[in-house]
């Protein structure tokens, strides 16, 4: 019979531990003698509302203490407990200090793919430009891409103007498929799916586009089929969604409005939808259909905006109720839907509560649609403190942001994260619109969940614990 060997000592591996808030390390320990048996251990923080250790050791930095939501550009809040571990029943034990902190500081590359850990719910998806890519199309050389997502939605090069960028006076459309090709080719040939954006919009439309609205009817009707059956022929096979219609609705309209008198028109602060203009609310149906039949294989989507308000989210719901509603009556053998999705873009602040996106959820899901979170990024702060100035390339360049604003950042994306898992029987896309602060459109808000160098933010780890919360 073996002969038990007492414990003398215990030691942690390090003395010392910085996490970033919401992330979480195991703490391992050797004890002395190695050969020592029958050992078993406590754990216990000095602040357990700062930093949680778990049974086995986990620790967790949970939050920062009070008073260190001053601004960002001083430096990060940093709280910290001490961590014991302590042989049970004895008096043996050592420490460690955790200290809990709001700067990012492991880097994306090193993480576990998300595309990975959400396969089970949805696709996760991003966006991707000519940069991105090797310069022949062969393949997406972004390796933050790779990593993390599998679905890529080019930020511009196939809106309007970049694939139909002139129309001749006898009424030839000119097209530039060259960057499209490549970057979809690229995208392809690295595994990812292809999310097309978009072909009908109020901008960034070709001069000749926007010329529409003084064209007779029938001649901005042919235009439009004709330039919608190119373009989506020529991707067929290649794209695997299309947002065929965007941002068609004005803010502010309200929820009894009749969809079809409410679009972007003269007047409207932002452009009027030229094809609204010339061609009347069956510019939508004509549109749709045009591209339905030209990739009867493709998912179309409807893609817009500030869908949290209840004004413009009943205005997408009774349209694309009533588009499906005469397909079906056209094409009574047809087995899908003709709007087959809506993009819901999500490009929020701290101001929009997940509650607001639940009212919106619920609204649509009696479609039968499928639903994408097609352009996810929350700013680090509410809308009226948002500025652009600030270049954003620096993380420590923004003066606007407050260690508290991406605290409540992070609280945001994790509830958002929770709707999303909730409702993934209809959510088949959640997309960011960037992968790091530096790189987003609104970089001063430092709205993505990686900062410029790439590390995971707390609320990257909000998003990961909502996932933890559901397995």
């Amino acid at each position: 019979m073996s002969k038990s060997v007492a414990v003398t000592g215990i030691a942690l591996e390090k003395d010392a531990l910085s996490l970033t808030i919401g992330a979480s390390e195991k703490l391992n320990y050797t004890v002395t003698p190695s050969q020592a048996s029958g050992i078993s251990v406590t754990w216990t923080s000095s602040n357990p509302n700062i930093v949680s250790v778990s049974d086995d050791g986990i620790v967790t930095a949970l939050r920062f203490s009070r008073g260190g939501g001053n601004s960002f550009v001083s430096g990060a809040s940093t709280s910290a407990a001490t961590v014991t571990v302590k042989i049970t029943g004895g008096k043996l034990e050592d420490t460690i200090t955790v200290n809990a902190t709001m700067e990012a500081l492991v880097d994306m590359m090193t993480l576990p793919p998300m595309k990975d850990q959400f396969s089970d719910y949805f696709l996760i998806g991003n966006i991707f430009n000519p940069d991105d890519i090797a310069a022949n199309g062969s393949s997406v050389t972004n390796a933050r891409l790779n990593r993390h997502y599998n679905i890529l939605t080019p930020e511009n090069f196939m809106k309007p103007g970049y694939l139909a960028p002139d129309r001749w006076y006898g009424g030839e459309i000119e097209y530039d498929f060259f960057m499209a090709d490549d970057m979809v080719n690229a995208a392809i040939a690295s595994g990812f799916k292809v999310h097309g954006h978009t072909l009908l919009w109020h901008s960034q439309n070709a001069s000749w586009m926007n010329q529409m609205a003084k064209e007779s009817r029938e001649t901005a009707l042919a235009a439009m089929k004709e330039y919608i059956t190119t373009v989506v022929r020529h991707f067929a096979g290649r794209i695997y969604s299309w947002d065929v219609l965007n941002e068609v609705f004005p803010d502010g309209v309200s929820f009894s409005s009749d969809w079809t008198k409410v679009m972007r028109n003269a007047g409207d602060s932002q452009a009027a939808n030229p094809w609204y203009a010339a061609i009347g609310p069956d510019f939508v149906y004509e549109g749709y259909l045009a591209a339905r039949l030209a990739d009867p294989k493709v998912i179309l989507y409807y893609n817009d905006y500030n869908t949290d308000q209840p004004g413009k989210a009943a205005m997408i719901r009774d349209m694309v109720r009533d588009v499906n509603a005469r397909y079906a009556t056209a094409y009574p053998n047809a087995n899908r839907l003709l709007i087959e999705g809506i993009g819901m873009q999500e490009h929020h602040n701290t101001g929009v509560s997940a509650a607001r996106i639940k009212a919106t959820l619920d609204l649509f899901r009696p479609l039968g649609v499928r639903i994408s979170v097609a352009e996810l990024d929350v700013l680090g702060q509410g809308w009226g403190s948002f500025s652009s100035v600030g270049s954003g390339t620096n993380k420590h360049d923004i003066s606007t942001v407050t260690n508290q604003g991406l605290w409540d950042q992070a609280r945001l994306y994790g509830e958002y994260f929770d709707l999303y898992l909730e409702n993934s029987d209809i959510i088949e896309r959640v997309s960011q619109w960037g992968v790091i602060d530096s790189q987003s459109w609104r970089s001063a808000g430092l709205p993505l969940l990686f900062d410029p160098d790439g590390r995971a933010k707390p609320a990257y780890y909000s998003v990961i614990r909502a996932l933890e919360k559901r397995q």
